[in-house]
């Protein structure tokens, strides 16, 4: 994650922003994933609290790593890689919020509106404060001494102040929203946009009280560590190694920043950002055999970690640099003709299957592989001689194999088809 340095702004200058902050798609996705999760909190007895419970302590975690990150100058959005706060200091937060908005709704119960609505603005002032101080310390029964809330206010001064109304207006736009979208939408589906902007504002304002806490760490007394900016790749070193590659890569050294790129590989090995920026450089650089050799080796390192479809990518992108690359080992291929089959790219699948009988002879993903190209190149492709052809090589050289009676039905259902295309042809 990129590291922002302290802004000068006014903080009411840099709002807008403020309040576009859990818009970032990299958090987005997050956000609408909590909702989602939220409506499995409709499941009857135990097992609805239980989710409602984890859509609150999740979206408080969100809350309190946007609050960290801003106070030691972390700006911009983080992603999912990049949550770093514990359960903890979720839970830490969740509970404060429960210390004092319990109490008011059992006094706007028992006892009235007006009692209920001077604590809401007791809340209202000095919750931003006990937020802080939780946030800071860790410790929530001191978060709730009023003497500490008095010395953080003093120590900030308005600038406190503007914040917590800013802070009570999105929690009022936060509940009304919330209200309209419960009484419109039938069978509780309110839940899925009230749940969004309820985490959202919480991530908005945790992120304001963050800038509040950045822009006073000085008045604050607090020890805040410059921002270590976040590995945009698997670790500091390869977005060490990937700057240097770019830096290469401009002045138009694209073979160098490949050179570069490719000392990580070795050790540890590389993350898959690193080998795709790798790709790139070669490909730049219009090295086509390099290509292939990495497309092979990084292909089956990628089907090892179970990603098919990346590795699929990798072989389409590789095969429009080069018609005739083909991956290295049978039980690859056999995995890239499945994957294409099944994501409908029937050519896909016949080009990595071109050949195969004859460069895996012996191998026992033959009939398989021969199985789905030949079907594809017959009902999909006007290939049917050939796929007729290859269906009965196979079905010879493999008699006793669980797929033997598929290969030869298939062979008859290509025979037909055939048939039908000459007595079409035949006709006057």
């Amino acid at each position: 994650m990129r590291s922002t340095s302290a802004r000068t702004e006014p903080l009411w200058q840099r709002l807008p922003a403020i309040l576009a902050y859990p818009a970032a798609s990299s958090m987005l996705w997050m956000i609408g994933g909590l909702c989602l999760l939220r409506l499995l909190s409709h499941l009857p007895n135990l097992l609805g609290l239980l989710f409602e419970a984890v859509f609150w302590v999740m979206g408080f975690k969100l809350a309190v790593e946007a609050l960290l990150n801003t106070a030691h100058g972390r700006l911009e959005p983080f992603g999912g890689n990049d949550l770093m706060a514990t359960d903890g200091q979720a839970m830490h937060q969740l509970l404060l919020a429960m210390v004092v908005f319990a109490p008011m709704f059992a006094v706007l119960a028992w006892v009235g509106v007006v009692p209920a609505l001077v604590m809401l603005a007791l809340a209202v002032l000095f919750l931003p404060a006990a937020i802080i101080l939780v946030a800071i310390n860790g410790y929530l029964p001191g978060a709730l001494n009023p003497l500490a809330w008095g010395d953080l206010i003093g120590r900030i001064g308005g600038a406190y102040f503007a914040v917590a109304a800013v802070l009570a207006g999105l929690v009022i736009v936060s509940l009304v929203a919330q209200a309209i979208f419960f009484a419109l939408l039938p069978n509780d589906m309110g839940s899925l946009p009230a749940g969004f902007v309820s985490v959202y504002v919480l991530v908005a304002g945790y992120h304001l009280l963050g800038c509040l806490i950045h822009d006073n760490k000085e008045v604050l007394g607090l020890d805040v560590a410059p921002a270590i900016p976040r590995a945009t790749f698997a670790n500091p070193l390869e977005d060490e190694a990937v700057a240097s590659a770019e830096a290469l890569a401009a002045d138009g050294r694209h073979a160098a920043a490949a050179d570069l790129l490719e000392r990580m590989f070795f050790g540890r090995g590389a993350s898959d950002p690193l080998h795709d920026r790798y790709r790139q450089c070669v490909i730049a650089a219009g090295d086509t055999p390099r290509l292939v050799r990495h497309s092979r080796e990084y292909i089956s390192r990628l089907l090892e970690t179970g990603k098919d479809k990346r590795a699929l990518a990798v072989a389409t992108e590789t095969l429009a640099h080069d018609a005739d690359f083909q991956p290295a080992l049978a039980e690859d291929v056999a995995r890239l003709v499945a994957q294409a089959v099944n994501t409908g790219q029937a050519q896909l699948a016949v080009a990595l299957a071109r050949d195969f009988e004859t460069r895996f002879p012996g191998s026992d993903r033959c009939p398989e592989v021969v199985l789905a190209a030949a079907t594809l190149m017959a009902d999909r492709l006007g290939q049917e001689e050939a796929a007729r052809n290859r269906l009965r090589a196979c079905a010879s050289a493999f008699p006793g194999h669980p797929l033997a009676p598929s290969l030869r039905e298939a062979q008859a259902s290509a025979q037909r088809l055939l048939d039908i295309t000459a007595r079409t042809g035949a006709q006057p």
